[in-house]
């Protein structure tokens, strides 16, 4: 009864928690089991996950809205707080081998203007080099005049470590 009440609560357009009770009392009878109580209902629909649900019912761009990768935290200023992370990118391009291969994406995000400091794009696993590139591009100034980011950020967050190959070159 449980699969059925999330089930019927993941819906589009979300169902109201009385529909839901109405349509489990429903299955339940024609199944000649004990319906379950509103309350009990209820407590299956809070116990959702919020970003299941928001993904459910409102779809991809609400997700990433919501419930976005780049954790935002409060600043004071520009150059406060910055963030890297790194993103495997959704489109495919040629290697040296005129392989296909999706490309990785290092940003570097100022947390007061939201606006991306450096960046860098390659292929291959993203590496404490990388990062150092995005980081160098964004401390530096701009030939272009309108990306005007530069300076040294107070604090400089990353939430994955880079990747880094343990062990290369060593024999068990």
């Amino acid at each position: 009864m449980i699969e059925i009440v999330e089930a019927l609560a993941l819906r589009r357009p979300e169902p109201t928690a009385a529909f839901i009770y109405r349509r489990v009392a429903d299955i339940a009878h024609d199944r000649e089991l004990l319906a379950p109580s509103y309350t009990s209902v209820r407590k299956v629909i809070g116990g959702i996950d919020p970003g299941l649900r928001v993904l459910a019912q409102q779809g991809d761009a609400a997700y990433r809205d919501r419930f976005e990768l780049v954790f935002r935290r409060a600043t004071a200023g520009p150059n406060n707080q910055w963030q890297a992370d790194h993103t495997l990118l959704d489109v495919a391009i040629l290697d040296k081998l005129g392989q296909p291969v999706r490309p990785w994406l290092t940003i570097v995000l100022d947390d007061y203007s939201r606006a991306i400091a450096g960046y860098t794009l390659f292929i291959g696993a993203p590496t404490a080099e990388q990062t150092a590139l995005a980081v160098h591009q964004a401390v530096n100034r701009k030939t272009n005049p309108a990306w005007p980011i530069a300076g040294l950020p107070d604090v400089l967050y990353s939430d994955h470590p880079p990747v880094h190959e343990c062990g290369a070159g060593l024999h068990e």
